[in-house]
């Protein structure tokens, strides 16, 4: 039996293509940018939830809201403001 080398099999091992790569790098990117962008999200969300909370929620918050200011990277935003003005 002639095998034909031009066209691929579908048994090869090694193959990276195909819907379950994407879906996963997919998934590692989302945590990425999740990641890279959640103190911000904190950092919107907290102020309303302060006008709300009251007792321990409310200090519980303004700790989640000063851990998301201390998570931010604000030599990269400095650098991007820097980069915008001139």
């Amino acid at each position: 039996m002639a095998q034909n080398l031009l066209i691929p099999s579908n048994s090869s091992a090694g193959r990276t293509s195909g819907r379950g790569y994407l879906l996963r790098h997919g998934y590692v990117g989302f945590r990425f940018v999740r990641y890279q962008c959640s103190p911000w999200f904190v950092l919107a969300t907290a102020p309303l939830k302060l006008l709300f909370a009251t007792g321990v929620e409310r200090s519980h918050v303004q700790i989640r809201c000063c851990k998301a200011i201390a998570r931010i990277d604000f030599v990269q935003v400095y650098g991007l403001l820097n980069d915008l003005l001139w």
